[in-house]
């Protein structure tokens, strides 16, 4: 199965999930609002006018930004405005107040790498590390201000590396905490969500439709040959199932040899004309110890009034339909609502 068709629609750039990242945000906003505002306020009390402008608007956008995300969930001016002021600030400190200034540097370049996507914190991390190395020349010799930027560079390169390092391991784990661990497929705890997902675009307009499968008599195909062919049978039926489906249809094992297939955004004969394709595939390939394999399956739409339970229970009337008539065949089940322009030209059952 592709990365592509097992991607999630959170993002794989977020390390951390939403609830923890609104926390963090909250608590760096409590943290620059505490910091950066009286030193803002100080600054111009002492005559350092445009530091302390500097200051006061990069906190200004910075919680009108904050605002957008924790309490609109969009954003209001982007990152681009208060990482630029950021920048400015801090490097400009530096410069109008020496040395003592560049001990802030370092907490800043970590919690960027946090709170913000990677791409965005390596290069406000590189434009840091320039500024700050060029206001220090205003009040070091050139080798103290080698060994601050040598330090600087260090602290960014290690926060960035274990950074990726946690996000790969996280982006692992999520996959094997929803992933079928022999075939991998979606598993049956993410089944709910996205089956409510589509009802929800049901109501919105849009088509979906939900098929389970079985695999004829699969148990005669472990009695004969074994639970590892079993296993191999199993596999390659997924391998063929994900080759010959599209990016949006997602598979679940529902445990042993049956399976749930969910065409998102896919009206009932769209879905039939996949399902025949599949049922092809799986009755053609070359299996080991040339087993014979076929399956059956049950399909139906949903309607506006479903919840995940009646739509599954529905294609689960037509998957025994399709047992009962004989096996390796597709049975439709709309029988709770009417459904039209159906060009069906191809052997089904139709509930």
């Amino acid at each position: 199965m592709t990365l592509k068709k097992l991607r999630f629609e959170h993002g794989d750039d977020e390390l951390l999930d939403f609830y923890r990242r609104q926390h963090i945000l909250k608590f760096v906003t409590a943290v620059t609002v505490f910091t950066f505002i009286p030193l803002g306020i100080k600054n111009l009390l002492i005559g350092e006018t445009l530091l302390g402008l500097s200051l006061l608007a990069f906190e200004l956008s910075f919680i009108i930004e904050m605002i957008g995300l924790l309490y609109a969930e969009r954003k209001i001016i982007g990152n681009g405005i208060p990482l630029s002021l950021l920048v400015i600030s801090i490097s400009l400190s530096i410069y109008e107040l020496g040395m003592l200034v560049s001990y802030w540097v370092y907490p800043i370049v970590v919690t960027l790498v946090f709170i913000i996507p990677r791409r965005q914190a390596l290069i406000t991390n590189a434009c840091l590390i320039v500024g700050c190395s060029i206001a220090s020349f205003h009040h070091v010799d050139w080798q103290f201000a080698a060994r601050f930027l040598s330090s600087l560079i260090a602290c960014a390169s290690i926060a960035h590396v274990a950074i990726e390092a946690i996000h790969r391991l996280q982006v692992e784990l999520r996959y094997l905490s929803t992933r079928d661990a022999l075939t991998g497929a979606l598993n049956r705890h993410q089944l709910d969500a996205f089956m409510n997902r589509s009802i929800s675009q049901k109501k919105r307009g849009y088509s979906a439709s939900v098929a389970l499968i079985d695999i004829d008599h699969f148990k005669q195909v472990n009695d004969l040959y074994g639970h590892d062919v079993g296993d191999e049978v199993i596999k390659q039926i997924v391998e063929i199932i994900n080759k010959h489906t599209r990016d949006l249809d997602l598979l679940f094992r529902l445990g042993g040899d049956e399976f749930l297939l969910l065409f998102d955004n896919t009206n009932i004969n769209e879905a039939y004309k996949v399902l025949n394709e599949l049922s092809e595939q799986i009755r053609t390939h070359h299996y080991p110890y040339h087993a014979k394999v076929t399956m059956s399956a049950g399909l139906s739409p949903a309607f506006t009034n479903d919840d995940a339970v009646s739509w599954i229970k529905r294609a689960d009337i037509a998957l025994y339909q399709s047992k009962e008539n004989g096996r390796d065949q597709i049975t439709i089940n709309a029988a709770s609502d009417s459904v039209t322009n159906l060009d069906f030209n191809l052997d089904q059952q139709v509930m």
